[in-house]
């Protein structure tokens, strides 16, 4: 009885990491499922995400900005892999706790146009003298 309250720690342990490892399987199986998403819908959410991020990183005040502005990031960087996925750029590479830096997004995003996708949206972008 003592053995088996001594192990039950580590055996505890181990099956949250088997779990974990299957959940992340099974969550990678439906991201490759759901690969046929057309360019045009990714590029579309795209700039809609980073129009977000944009107003809101601009906004003076808002409360809970940080967390909004990291679920905002989170899922702009998961729409860039989908597009990086379908265009065979090399995709963002994650920190520490999931953080993609601010130079590695450019870097994406500068590959992404070399492969005729402009994330920005079309109010951002620069003026074109003729």
């Amino acid at each position: 009885m003592l053995l088996a309250l001594l192990a039950s720690p580590f055996v505890a342990s181990a099956v949250v990491t088997v779990v974990r490892r299957e959940w992340e399987q099974i969550a990678e199986q439906r991201r490759t499922k759901t690969g046929a998403v057309p360019i045009e819908r990714v590029a579309a959410d795209l700039r809609r995400l980073r129009a977000q991020l944009e107003a809101r990183e601009n906004r003076p005040g808002l409360t809970g900005k940080g967390m909004r502005m990291g679920a905002v990031r989170l899922a702009y960087v998961e729409v860039l892999e989908v597009a990086c996925r379908q265009l065979d750029v090399l995709p963002p590479r994650s920190g520490p706790e999931w953080q993609t830096s601010l130079a590695e997004i450019y870097r994406v995003e500068a590959q992404l146009r070399e492969r005729g996708l402009d994330v920005c949206p079309v109010r951002s972008r620069g003026f074109r003298a003729a």
